[in-house]
């Protein structure tokens, strides 16, 4: 993989919500919104239920297209960044390392005593981008 420059990185660091999409084990597109955070360098970590939909196409195919972009009216302002990814639950220090990170960006987790569900790594291995001078 082409190493994220760091405009892309920073962008990716600042998503306050993406989209993430999975194949069903049916064969189905499924796409979802949800809040990521970023390692700051080749991984986003997001919670998730355990019984969604989401989670049971992971477990069929772990490939993943997650999808952070920006609209303006002004079309010369438009930017997106598409990341593919490979998605693995993760336990102990990575997922506490995780955690720290959602609860620091996401403060809203503590207000509503969210604890951890299946939290997964989203492992970038291609990336593609649009609106940004890099």
């Amino acid at each position: 993989m082409e190493p994220l420059p760091d405009a892309i990185k920073q962008y990716i660091a600042g998503a306050r919500v993406c989209r993430i999409a999975t194949v069903r084990p049916s064969g189905e597109p499924h796409v979802i919104p949800v809040c990521p955070v970023f390692d700051g360098d080749t991984t986003v970590h997001v919670d998730l239920d355990p019984r969604s939909v989401t989670a049971a196409a992971l477990r069929s195919t772990p490939r993943i297209t997650v999808l952070i972009d920006d609209y303006h009216d002004d079309w010369s302002k438009l930017r997106k960044v598409l990341l593919r990814c490979t998605a693995e639950p993760i336990v102990g220090g990575e997922r506490d390392a995780a955690w720290a990170r959602i609860r620091q960006k996401f403060p809203q987790h503590a207000e509503i005593s969210w604890e951890p569900r299946l939290t997964v790594a989203l492992r970038i291995y291609d990336w593609l981008s649009e609106g940004f001078d890099v």
